[in-house]
């Protein structure tokens, strides 16, 4: 079987900067209570990873010892969860993503009332709302936009991995109803990269395997994408999903990835498709 990968996938520079500090983490805390503040990235395989090296996974601040250095998720945590990580007397690494602790910063200190544009009860969106300072709403559908006062100016935030296509949908349905707004856009350049590379594929493969995990946003986002432009488009976790009977019939497997996603995982679903 044919693979042609995609131009833009695999691991976003937020989850690489997120690996790169593990080694260093761990030597220079040997004998410390290592732990990591949430999923470090949607995919099941880096969690494993991380906790080969001694991490244990918390999902509340609490659960750290006093002396324990914690590393915070590349998602991100709320201020209220730092504030507790703080007063418990560990130590703090920060692996948050550069462009989510920026939307963070937003929320503080925003003038307006802010709509955060993302889905809801994701790990970054919680973190980003977990920085408000006031009034604010979290829109994922053209239907939540009913429940914002059209008496104020806001401040929209956008999820970085949020779909391009639907964050214009969303703006233009708040122009149409007349809301006034201002934007504060961080998507991620790279997600809107990996999207491009899945449409310059449409018409070369005759389906699009995606290596990323099911709780990975971006990962289904670039499912949906395909699917969007009649591309034919499966989301695997790694080779242990590839069924030789998807590809009946077919020549060309395009493969894309998303952004937790390790490259020794994607080269394993590459060796098993052409392999059938």
């Amino acid at each position: 079987m044919e693979t042609i990968k995609a131009s833009e996938m695999g691991l976003c520079i937020g989850v690489k900067r997120a690996l790169s500090l593990l080694d260093g983490i761990c030597a220079k805390n040997r004998g410390k209570t290592l732990y990591a503040y949430g999923e470090l990235a949607h995919n099941s395989h880096v969690i494993r990873y991380v906790e080969s090296l001694g991490f244990r996974t918390i999902i509340d601040a609490s659960e750290a010892e006093e002396g324990s250095v914690v590393l915070v998720r590349a998602h991100g945590i709320s201020d209220s969860e730092r504030s507790k990580l703080e007063s418990n007397g560990v130590e703090i690494v920060d692996a948050t993503c550069p462009l989510v602790a920026k939307n963070q910063n937003i929320m503080r200190n925003s003038e307006y009332p802010v709509v955060v544009f993302g889905i809801k009860g994701h790990s970054e969106t919680l973190a980003v709302e977990g920085a408000a300072k006031g009034e604010y709403y979290v829109v994922e559908d053209k239907e939540d936009i009913c429940q914002i006062p059209k008496d104020r100016k806001y401040r929209i935030i956008v999820q970085t991995t949020f779909e391009t296509e639907k964050c214009k949908e969303l703006m233009h349905e708040m122009e149409r109803q007349g809301y006034q707004y201002a934007v504060s856009n961080s998507v991620c350049m790279a997600s809107e990269m990996r999207r491009k590379a899945i449409r310059d594929l449409n018409g070369r493969v005759d389906i699009l395997i995606v290596v990323g995990d099911r709780k990975s946003a971006n990962s289904n986002a670039l499912v949906a994408e395909a699917r969007s432009i009649g591309l034919r488009s499966e989301l695997i976790e790694d080779a242990s999903d590839v069924d030789p009977h998807m590809f009946d019939g077919l020549s060309v497997v395009g493969i894309s990835a998303g952004s937790s996603t390790p490259d020794d995982v994607i080269d394993e679903v590459v060796r098993r498709i052409e392999s059938i």
